[in-house]
């Protein structure tokens, strides 16, 4: 089920008629309205973002337009598509941001945002990379130890690396620089800005993995460098690859539940809750 309403008796079912239309039923309504529902949506597909508008439709028909509603997406879909590249593109961001402020709600929910243009286009509250990396003690505890140093993968984390930084009072940070092909956009070269690491255990942070190709590479020159561990942590991890891709070269993984993970000795999914998150946090 990829829509729940976590503070009610509200079941989501849902179906798809022969044509690909998808079908929502919600059972479990109250003919009393509720003040407030939280809805989360895990967005995996175009059909379930159709599922989205259609439980929050069928929500407002029932309980009427006066229903607070806070909306919670962790994995925010399109993001990386947040501008026009080239000639002939879609700003696909800027479609979905469109859909979901068309919504009638209250807030708008999202974890570790790809980009920030995210938050431009739907002043989405975003939970911030330390947020969630602070819910799992022994994470935290790694990035604590002295002997621990922080891997920025590149440019575009240097943001997001500074701040788990200054947070967990890493000891060091050291930066990934990434050669693409300018025609393809393949990474051609990795190189890691730092000298011999001997006895260190090196800590890459990033928002998504995909396909891993990134990691991988960084993770051959970490092991060149004479590194003692290489851990990697993402919020959001699709692992299209899988994790045997990994294997001999990173050590331990540590991703959020905003995706459905196989169990995998070296995988940690942190259960993570925004909604706790905010609670623990007044």
């Amino acid at each position: 089920m990829s829509t729940v309403i976590n503070n009610s008796d509200i079941n989501v079912n849902t179906s798809t008629f022969s044509a690909g239309e998808v079908h929502v039923q919600l059972e479990g309504l109250s003919k009393q309205q509720p003040k407030s529902l939280q809805l989360k949506a895990c967005i995996r597909s175009s059909d379930d973002l159709m599922e989205l508008m259609l439980v929050h439709n069928a929500l407002i028909n029932h309980y009427g337009q006066q229903l607070v509603i806070d909306l919670e997406i962790p994995y925010f879909p399109y993001a990386r598509q947040d501008r026009v590249c080239a000639v002939g593109q879609a700003f696909s961001l800027q479609v979905i941001a469109t859909m979901l402020n068309s919504l009638k709600v209250n807030s708008l929910t999202t974890w570790d945002a790809h980009s920030p243009v995210t938050k431009k286009l739907t002043s989405a509250i975003n939970i911030s990379q330390e947020e969630i990396i602070a819910s799992n003690q022994n994470l935290v505890s790694q990035l604590k130890d002295r002997n621990t140093i922080l891997v920025c993968p590149d440019k575009g984390a240097i943001d997001k690396c500074q701040a788990v930084k200054d947070k967990f009072s890493v000891s060091k940070i050291i930066h990934s620089v990434k050669t693409r092909n300018p025609k393809t956009g393949a990474i051609i070269d990795t190189q890691i800005k730092a000298d011999d690491l001997s006895g260190k255990t090196a800590v890459i942070i990033d928002d998504i993995c995909d396909g891993g190709r990134t990691f991988i590479e960084i993770a051959k020159k970490l092991k060149e460098k004479n590194v003692k561990r290489v851990v990697l942590y993402v919020t959001h991890g699709i692992f299209s690859k899988g994790l045997e891709v990994f294997d001999g070269l990173i050590d331990e993984i540590y991703t959020s539940n905003s995706f459905p993970q196989k169990k995998n000795p070296k995988l940690n999914v942190m259960d993570f809750s925004a909604t706790a998150n905010r609670r623990s946090a007044k």
